[in-house]
């Protein structure tokens, strides 16, 4: 019989060193990439990583995995992608990212929340680190609601709100490294 899962895991801790870029990063993002935050589809928004130093990443590489207690070996900087999005209704990507889980640090949220398809949105802080199962369905949500109440934006037109914009840096790790952590005891 095969254990249950955890969709999306917030881990409980922030980063510190470095923290205050977000907001610089979030700027940035505004500024570079105007349509890069876009209902129902995540971008990836590669005109900030020259703005981003490899000392830069790799600290918040060596921050995470120490704050995770994890080996920094099991975040590659090869795998280390800036996204931005606005809400997105519930779905899985299994097919776009296929062995790997996400550990994500959230630099911009709004008023966005990640959930799972039965919980309700909460508004992430900036530095906060999220651990995600790409293969579950997962829905980027307003603050109070479950997925289910989030009506899909058929469009994919860009969000230029702030309050429904989310920037975030994501290590993509292989599922195996991280498979017992979404394991569900009890």
């Amino acid at each position: 019989m095969r254990g249950r899962r955890a969709t999306l895991i917030r881990s409980g801790q922030r980063i510190e060193d470095g923290g205050e870029r977000f907001a610089q990063l979030y700027a940035l993002a505004r500024q570079l990439c105007p349509d890069g935050f876009t209902a129902e589809e995540t971008r990836t928004l590669d005109a900030l990583r020259e703005h981003l130093s490899i000392a830069y990443v790799d600290g918040l590489r060596r921050e995470v995995a120490t704050k995770l207690e994890l080996p920094p070996s099991t975040l590659s900087l090869d795998r280390f992608f800036i996204y931005g999005c606005g809400p997105i209704a519930l779905h899985d990507d299994r097919h776009n990212y296929p062995g790997v889980y996400f550990v994500i640090i959230v630099a911009h949220s709004g008023r966005l929340g990640v959930v799972d398809a039965a919980g309700r949105a909460m508004r992430h802080q900036p530095g906060e680190i999220l651990l995600l199962d790409p293969y579950r369905q997962h829905a980027l949500v307003r603050e109070g609601l479950r997925a289910r109440d989030h009506a899909y934006e058929r469009t994919h037109a860009p969000v230029h709100t702030e309050d429904d914009q989310f920037l975030f840096l994501d290590f993509d790790v292989k599922r195996r490294d991280l498979r017992e952590r979404f394991q569900l005891r009890g």
